[in-house]
């Protein structure tokens, strides 16, 4: 009895975990940004 049916694929969860790299990168970088606009007081024009 085969359950290679129910484990995904090492290339799902490699893509899976790239993904969740990035955001969590990029939830990091935009972190960084409003930490710097608020410690420098930077007015943003909207």
């Amino acid at each position: 009895m085969s359950i290679d049916g129910r484990w995904p694929t090492a290339g799902v969860v490699t893509a899976r975990w790239a993904a969740l790299e990035r955001d969590w990168k990029s939830v990091v970088v935009g972190a960084a940004i409003v930490g710097l606009v608020n410690a420098l007081e930077l007015q943003i024009p909207w």
